[in-house]
């Protein structure tokens, strides 16, 4: 029987990457997607769609359960940074109704989005940039504030001063403050298995980002990169698709950033290069035998595409 795949984060840069990957792969099932804005491009491309409330609001999950239900969801791929924590603390649940949420557990996750539980599960094992809980005593200038739990580089600043830092920490509460890393950065795309096997990493350089998604980007080999990410990834746990971001420092050390438990906003960029990594999951769930394929050396350039929506459909 067909898959019926359920996309959330229908307005997302990783669940457009996513369908767009399952087209390229002439994924034969169907796909829903499901946000909380009705204008939401991923909408448009898929089978079917449905407006849900945020995940911070109570009606997320009955209103998702109905969806599952009406449209024979079996699978839920993680492709947004707010839903997947519902979904990973529902997994049972999910289980229970015939529905594989195909992403990290709770607890993996939960080690991802809190920055200094991160650092302390790592450091030593891992090359991490200097990091505190204690910003007032920083001396090392400049440097990076971000809030200890955070999503992407929301509130996240670079301070050249002590007075800029002390600015920062007294708008927001929980903030943690690390070395300033003026190196090249990268994304990998790591893939592993159910269980929690690493399979693959992907590295990729971000050339040029907008708004924190990698508008111009080369996938590339480099084997100490791809060894540092498979090792990370079985230490935290991880399981599905994750994306990682390092960078360099001002000796040209790699340095950890953060680790995001989720399909990444540039993973077409991956796919491009030959590793279609949802269709890879999707043949680990299917038992359907595959090899790992090697990723192609290319440069990735994107441009935006539009959508004409009846505005008397609304």
């Amino acid at each position: 029987m067909a898959m019926t795949i359920l996309i959330p984060g229908a307005g997302g840069a990783a669940a457009v990457s996513t369908i767009k990957a399952l087209r390229l792969a002439d994924f034969e099932g169907r796909i829903v997607s499901t946000d909380a804005d009705p204008l939401s491009a991923g909408f448009y491309l898929s089978d079917g769609f449905r407006v849900v409330p945020k995940a911070s609001q109570p009606g997320f999950f009955p209103a998702v359960k109905r969806l599952i239900e009406e449209e024979r969801i079996t699978v839920i791929l993680p492709t947004s940074g707010f839903d997947i924590y519902e979904y990973a603390k529902r997994k049972p649940e999910l289980a229970a109704l015939g529905v594989l949420a195909a992403m990290s557990d709770p607890d993996a996750m939960m080690t991802c989005a809190n920055k200094w539980e991160f650092y302390l599960k790592t450091h030593g094992a891992f090359p991490l940039p200097e990091t505190s809980r204690e910003p007032l005593t920083w001396q090392r200038f400049p440097c990076f504030v971000k809030p200890t739990f955070g999503k992407g580089s929301r509130n996240a600043h670079r301070c050249d001063t002590r007075q800029e830092l002390e600015f920062h920490v007294a708008r927001q509460r929980d903030m943690l403050v690390q070395e300033y890393l003026p190196g090249e950065e990268y994304t990998v795309d790591v893939l592993s298995d159910l269980a929690g096997t690493p399979l693959l990493a992907v590295p990729r350089v971000r050339l040029e980002t907008k708004e924190g998604i990698s508008s111009k980007g080369r996938v590339f080999r480099d084997a100490e990169i791809e060894r540092l990410c498979l090792e990370m990834a079985r230490r935290v746990g991880l399981k599905g698709p994750t994306c990682m971001q390092l960078k360099r420092d001002a000796e040209g050390r790699l340095r950890f950033l953060e680790i995001n438990p989720r399909i990444a906003g540039g993973s077409i960029f991956t796919t491009l290069a030959g590793v279609n990594i949802p269709k890879l999951l999707l043949d680990m769930l299917t038992g359907t035998e595959f090899a790992l394929p090697t990723p192609k050396d290319v440069v990735v350039l994107r441009y935006y595409e539009e959508v004409i929506v009846d505005a008397r459909a609304r």
